[in-house]
């Protein structure tokens, strides 16, 4: 005789208050705008909408503070359509300083007020690129391996960093006597040649990093990618000095997307600096340099 016996274990668990709060996202930058979204959170047992959309939070009093104290209001924009979704909240004719420090204050009947400050980093020039060409990368010859290296300034303290790539090029055929230009744009993936630096689950093709394994102020990343030959391209690399908040952002949320579904991995908590609230207001401050590069037979 055999006998079967199961058992049942039911586990209870607290979640915490699931009152909706107001989500800001912003990204400040040395212009003259900014524009503030500004969405309605939803408990971990609900469902989001049907297109993976969250509501927008309509009707807010949106405001910046300067460092000076003075306030100035946003005017909220909405052009969304039925099949997108496009509203936010805006100012314009504000000039944006490096250095300064700025804070974002929200308020909406229903909701906590939420406030928000970040500093605007200085920007850091590139003070040198240096490109080497390391040959075929395939059998076909169709592309070739570059090895770039840009130096900089590295200023005291803490400070975080975003390096980026595109390619662009450009050329006209003549078809039945009529001229057709045709655009080619690339955004190569960029892979330190320091393993320390790799981070895999960055869902854009650019470089995160801080100056943590930097010795002295004058430094520099070394990093590969590929590029088509027999193809005159403008290269343009883009250095930004980020905020920790953009840093420890797009670590955490690209690290949870990354590991979204596999149930061996750690749980992530993406980073917010948003004061009773979610969401996250991040600056960064770019340099950029544009090179025009063929790589031949």
């Amino acid at each position: 005789m055999v006998t079967l016996v199961s058992c049942e274990r039911f586990l209870e668990v607290e979640l915490p208050g699931q009152e909706p709060r107001m989500v800001l996202n912003a990204l400040l930058e040395p212009s003259d705008s900014l524009t503030v979204f500004l969405t309605k959170s939803k408990g971990v047992l609900e469902g989001r909408a049907s297109n993976g959309e969250f509501e927008l939070v309509e009707g807010a009093n949106v405001y910046l503070k300067d460092q000076e104290g003075r306030i100035y209001p946003l005017e909220y924009i909405n052009r969304s359509s039925p099949y997108e979704t496009n509203a936010y909240y805006y100012l314009s004719g504000h000039e944006f300083l490096a250095g300064q420090t700025y804070e974002i204050i929200a308020e909406k009947e229903g909701f906590p007020t939420i406030t928000s400050e970040q500093k605007l980093p200085d920007r850091i020039q590139l003070k040198s690129i240096d490109i080497i060409n390391l040959g075929p990368v395939d059998g076909n010859g169709n592309n070739n391996e570059l090895e770039i290296t840009v130096k900089f300034d590295d200023p005291p303290g803490s400070n975080f960093y975003e390096i980026s790539g595109s390619f662009f090029a450009s050329d006209t055929v003549i078809i039945e006597g009529i001229p057709y230009v045709n655009n080619y744009f690339l955004d190569p993936s960029l892979i330190p040649v320091n393993p320390v630096y790799k981070k895999d689950y960055l869902m854009r093709p650019v470089l995160l990093f801080s100056d943590n394994l930097f010795n002295g102020s004058v430094s520099e990343m070394v990093f590969r990618t590929t590029i088509p030959r027999n193809v005159e391209f403008q290269f343009t690399i883009k250095f930004s000095h980020i905020s920790e908040s953009y840093y420890r952002f797009y670590d955490t949320a690209d690290l949870q997307r990354s590991n979204r579904g596999d149930i061996l991995s750690q749980p992530v908590l993406v980073y917010n600096n948003i004061n009773n609230g979610m969401g996250i207001f991040k600056s960064r401050n770019t340099d950029q340099k544009v090179i025009k590069i063929r790589v031949g037979d």
